[in-house]
C-alpha cells in the first residue's frame, strides 16, 4: 500500500484489497462467465451491490476499476478464509514491497486514462466547500469519526455513527455519507437556513437535504425549524384537500403544458407548468391583454420549444381570436377546461397556488432576489419520484445554493463534438 492508502477508512481498504486481486489474477479470471470471490468484511457486500451513483468518489473509482469482471462476492467470515487472513498478516520483503509498488504505479497510469473519460472531478472546491473541509477540521466529533474510518471501529463508540459506518467516507477534507456531505455542528443553522430556502414545506426540504447534506438529527432539525418559521405557519394550507383525478400523463417533457394568469403581491403574472415534469415558467406581465400574453409565451417557447398541446381556462385571453391565429401559427393544440368545470385545468391551477405561495413568502423578506431564489428551491428540489423538475425536463441537476460534490460528467458523442467545435472556433 501506498503511504496515501494507509490512511484511506477501513471500507475503502478491503474495496482496495478487492481490486488488487482481481488485476493480480487479471489473467485467470478476466473473460470467465462468472467466478467467487469470499470477503470477511460484511458491509463491502452491500456496498458491491449498490448502483454506482450512490457510492463515495473514491469508493465509485475503485468499483470502476471492477466493471470489466463477471464476480459474484460473498460473505464468508474471517476463521474459514484460513489462507488469505494467514498471508495478509506475512509482511512482504522490501525488494518485494519495491517491486510491487512500482507495478501498481504502472497499471494505476494505465488505469487512469480509463477512468478519467468517465468520472471527472473538479480539482478546486468551491467556497462552501472549503468553509465546511475547515470547520470539519475543527469539529471534534467528526475528527473522531475521520479516525475510526482510518482505524477501525469499536462497538459503542459514536453510535450515531456506527451504524452507518459503511456509508462512511473522507474525501478532500470533507466527511461523506455516500455522496451527502456531514455537515459539521458549527455550520448546521446556515445549512439549515439555505434548505429551508423559498420556505418549501417538511417533505420537499427533506427531499433537498437528502440530495446534498447529512448529520445526525436532520430530519427532525429541519421539522422543528419549519414549525417556528412565522412566515411558513401565516401561508400554510388551512387543510389537506381531496386529490383530483389524476388525467392522462404525456409521455416526453414539454409534451403538454398547462398556463394561467395571476395575480399576487401588486403585480401581473403569467405561468406555464409542464405536465410531464412540474417544471414552472413564469414571467411578469406589464398588461394582461392577449398580445401581452402571447408574446411571454413565445419567449417561453423559444427556450423549450414548442409543445404539442396548451391546456388553458376560457379566459378572455386564451379565448381570443388572436391566441387561436397564435396556435395555428405555432402549430399546437390548444385545449381549455369546461366553465362548468375549471379544475380541468388543475395543472395550472395548482402551479399557481404553489408559486403565489412562494412569491408572498419571498416579498415579506423586502428582496427582489429571494424571488428567483425560491423559483430555483422549487425547480431544484426533488419530487415524489426521486427527481426534481429540473432533471425530468432538461436531464441535469441544477446548481443552488446547497454544497454539492462535483458530479461525473457524461462525455457522450454529442459533447465531444461540441468541444472540439468549440475548440476550433477560439483557435480561428
Amino acid at each position: 500500500m501506498t503511504e496515501t492508502e494507509t490512511r484511506y477508512a477501513q471500507i475503502e481498504k478491503e474495496t482496495l484489497g478487492l481490486v488488487f486481486g482481481c488485476e493480480k489474477f487479471h489473467g485467470y479470471i478476466y473473460g470467465l462467465p462468472t467466478f467467487t470471490s469470499e470477503t470477511d468484511h460484511q458491509p463491502l457486500i452491500s456496498i458491491y451491490k449498490n448502483n454506482l451513483n450512490d457510492m463515495s468518489p473514491r469508493i465509485q473509482r475503485m468499483m470502476m476499476r471492477l466493471q470489466g469482471y463477471d464476480m459474484d462476492l460473498i460473505y464468508t467470515p474471517g476463521k474459514y478464509i484460513v489462507l488469505a487472513d494467514a498471508l495478509s498478516r506475512a509482511p512482504a520483503p522490501p525488494q518485494a514491497a519495491v517491486q510491487s509498488r512500482e507495478a501498481q504505479t504502472k497499471s494505476s497510469k494505465e488505469l487512469e486514462r480509463h477512468v478519467n473519460l468517465i468520472v471527472s472531478s473538479l480539482p478546486v472546491l468551491d467556497m462552501v466547500l472549503k468553509k465546511i473541509a475547515q470547520e470539519t477540521e475543527q469539529d471534534e466529533t467528526l475528527q473522531a469519526v475521520a479516525a475510526k474510518l482510518q482505524k477501525g471501529w469499536t462497538k459503542g463508540t459514536l453510535p450515531q455513527y456506527y451504524s452507518i459506518r459503511a456509508e462512511l467516507s473522507v474525501a478532500n477534507g470533507l466527511l461523506l455519507r455516500q455522496k451527502r456531505i456531514i455537515i459539521p455542528a458549527s455550520m448546521r443553522k446556515d445549512m439549515l437556513s439555505r434548505i429551508h430556502e423559498g420556505h418549501l414545506g417538511i417533505e420537499k426540504c427533506r427531499a433537498r437535504a437528502r440530495e446534498a447534506v447529512y448529520w445526525p438529527g436532520i430530519n427532525r432539525d429541519i421539522e422543528t425549524l419549519i414549525s417556528k418559521c412565522d412566515t411558513c405557519q401565516r401561508h400554510r394550507y388551512k387543510q389537506a384537500k381531496e386529490p383530483m383525478l389524476i388525467p392522462e400523463m404525456p409521455t416526453e417533457p414539454w409534451q403538454k403544458v398547462g398556463t394561467d394568469l395571476f395575480h399576487v403581491n401588486g403585480k401581473d403574472f403569467l405561468l406555464v407548468m409542464d405536465y410531464h415534469s412540474n417544471y414552472p415558467e413564469v414571467a411578469q406581465l406589464n398588461s394582461t391583454s392577449a398580445s401581452a400574453v402571447i408574446t411571454r409565451m413565445k419567449s417561453i417557447f423559444g427556450r423549450h420549444g414548442i409543445p404539442q398541446i396548451v391546456q388553458s381556462d376560457n379566459g378572455p385571453q386564451y379565448s381570443s381570436q388572436e391566441f387561436h391565429m397564435f396556435a395555428e401559427e405555432y402549430g399546437f393544440q390548444h385545449t381549455t377546461s369546461s366553465p362548468l368545470y375549471p379544475k380541468a385545468n388543475g395543472k395550472a391551477e395548482k402551479g399557481v397556488e404553489i408559486i403565489k405561495r412562494l412569491l408572498k413568502k419571498a416579498a415579506e423578506t423586502k428582496s427582489e432576489t429571494k424571488s428567483y431564489l425560491a423559483l430555483l428551491t422549487y425547480r431544484s428540489s426533488p419530487l415524489g419520484c426521486g427527481a426534481s423538475p429540473s432533471e425530468l425536463l432538461m436531464n441535469r441537476k441544477q446548481r443552488n445554493t446547497l454544497p454539492n460534490m462535483p458530479r461525473k460528467k457524461k462525455n457522450s458523442a454529442h459533447t465531444k463534438a461540441h468541444a472540439a467545435e468549440v475548440g476550433k472556433e477560439e483557435a480561428s
